[in-house]
């Protein structure tokens, strides 16, 4: 009983199996190339999310830094502008002949102590978060505002921060009355 080699179907089946392997080189370079597209924009939005986190790390920090200094610490605050016209905040502190001023210069806050002659300058920024805007205005007697904006200079990402700081041991003062 031999068969024919015309009427042979397995030559069929040898055929087809190219057809069926092109098939699915497609389906796997379209498969990975889906894959590739989605891990670039993880990566893309986890770059500005580790951002955003640094940011917001940044500004609480700066925040309760300042929260802590005026609420607790101050006696007479003073919302003041600097010779290069940029918002300051003078503080007279509860201790005897001590004076802080707190200012932004090269996009970082800083703090600057005054007791008797001896001057003390401290930073109170991330140095990896800039501080681009620092700015100040009074909300009554024992209240102030501040808006300070940051940036991550490597995604770019900016965001501003507003808080209202109570002074529980001191008053704001103006110009007219020192």
């Amino acid at each position: 009983m031999d068969k024919h080699p015309e009427r042979c179907f397995d030559k069929r089946k040898s055929g087809s199996i190219l057809l069926e392997l092109n098939i699915v080189f497609m389906v796997i370079v379209i498969a990975s190339s889906v894959y590739c597209s989605a891990v670039q924009v993880f990566f893309n939005n986890s770059r500005k999310l580790l951002a955003a986190i640094e940011i917001a790390k940044a500004a609480r920090y700066t925040e309760s830094i300042i929260r802590r200094e005026l609420s607790y610490n101050s006696a007479k605050v003073k919302l003041a502008k600097d010779f290069n016209n940029r918002d300051q905040i003078i503080c007279w502190k509860t201790y005897k002949n001590v004076r802080a001023y707190w200012y932004l210069s090269n996009m970082m806050l800083y703090r600057k102590t005054l007791k008797d002659s001896t001057t003390g300058v401290n930073s109170f920024s991330n140095p990896e978060i800039k501080l681009t805007d620092f700015k100040t205005f009074p909300l009554g007697k024992n209240k102030i505002g501040v808006i300070m904006a940051f940036k991550d200079p490597e995604s770019g990402l900016e965001r501003r921060i507003a808080s209202a700081l109570f002074l529980s041991n001191g008053f704001v003062v103006n110009e007219s009355s020192l």
